[in-house]
């Protein structure tokens, strides 16, 4: 922070790669992190950063000021009038540094706001809300739960859309759940955790419609390009959601998965919870998911806190129960055979045997 007038704020960070390489995983690292938190950006001249939230009175807040990737891009928060002071700015600037890439981001502005602030409130708001923030990401403790979230819980970025087109060691769960759902035209199946649309796409080739939510904005780019014409044929309906407080009405739907998804969740009663609730009379909802004996093994790693967990066929139940499911009982099927014609590497195959793997099966009376 420079000057007693105008605040400037300044991160840099020095990455592998050219501007042309780095700058689109930047944008849409910020943009999916902004959907996250409930705000859209549009990339292009004079595109707009507004908020998704429900009765705001200004839901347009922001404008891309500068589009020049992949160099430069200003973001102007409001648009003061003519002869008006500045409106406070950030600016993202990518410039070649030796091999690789300098990503410079510069706050400027805010000074000239109603009831600005003293030099002194300048460097509480600094400190507060810029220092210690950044001190606690780097936290060993954070930075493994993030590590955690962008593999598993809320798979994002370039890696993550490549390996969830195809998700090669979700295919042999997927093909368990699909064969005993038995779908059929008059089924409206409900996915909640759909990361790329792999299941959603085998599934909706048996004729049913059906809805998927998912938290991770990268994860319902991926299948919604998937699944392009059954979302323009009106036979799928994707929603950036939570689990535990499903954006669907009551009774919608014949049936309900989860795969990968359980050992994710922080609630997973209030989450089954959901699913009953939307599903009708008669509804089946199955979720695969793996077991304890999976940690320790490259599947699940060690057991640690912020990571994913693994459950018994009595905790499974359990969920079952007290979300007010009236039947449920849990499997456990040998799909090492359904791994190898899927191309799951020899060496990883042992993990898709009986032992490592569960399926719970619940119906709504």
């Amino acid at each position: 922070m420079r000057g007693s007038r105008a605040p400037v704020v300044q991160l840099s960070a020095r990455v592998a790669g050219s501007p042309a390489e780095v700058f689109p995983v930047l944008w849409g690292e910020l943009s999916s992190a902004l959907l996250e938190r409930g705000w859209l950006v549009r990339s292009e001249p004079d595109g707009r950063l507004r908020s998704l939230g429900r009765g705001s009175p200004r839901s347009e807040v922001g404008w891309v000021d500068r589009w020049e990737p992949p160099r430069t891009v200003t973001i102007t928060w409001g648009r003061p009038r003519t002869g008006a002071p500045r409106a406070p700015a950030l600016t993202i600037r990518c410039t070649v540094d030796g091999a690789g890439t300098t990503i410079l981001v510069e706050h400027r502005g805010g000074e000239h706001l109603r009831g600005a602030p003293r030099e002194e409130q300048r460097l509480g708001w600094l400190t507060t809300e810029v220092f210690a923030p950044l001190l606690l990401a780097i936290a060993p403790a954070r930075l493994a739960a993030w590590s955690y979230d962008r593999g598993g819980r809320r798979p994002s970025g370039p890696t993550s859309r490549a390996n969830y087109r195809e998700p090669i060691y979700h295919l042999p769960g997927f093909h368990a759940i699909l064969e005993g759902l038995a779908l059929g035209k008059e089924d409206r199946l409900l996915e909640v955790g759909c990361g790329g649309g792999a299941l959603l796409r085998r599934a909706l080739r048996t004729g049913c419609r059906a809805a998927a939510i998912d938290h991770s904005a990268d994860m319902l780019k991926v299948a919604a390009q998937q699944n392009a014409r059954a979302l323009a044929a009106g036979h799928l309906e994707l929603r950036y959601g939570d689990a535990g407080a499903l954006p669907f009405p009551g009774g919608r739907f014949t049936c309900a998965v989860m795969s990968g998804v359980l050992p994710w969740l922080l609630d997973p009663v209030q989450a089954f919870r959901e699913v009953l609730r939307t599903l009708r009379p008669g509804g089946r909802f199955v979720a695969w998911t793996g077991t304890p004996r999976m940690y320790g093994t490259p599947a699940a790693g060690p057991r640690v806190r912020g990571g994913p967990r693994l459950y018994s066929d009595r905790a499974l139940m359990s969920f079952a129960r007290h979300a007010g499911f009236s039947e449920y009982r849990v499997d456990h099927p040998d799909l090492r055979g359904v791994a190898a014609a899927s191309g799951v590497p020899k060496p990883a195959r042992f993990l898709f045997g009986p032992d490592y793997g569960s399926l719970l099966w619940a119906r709504k009376g």
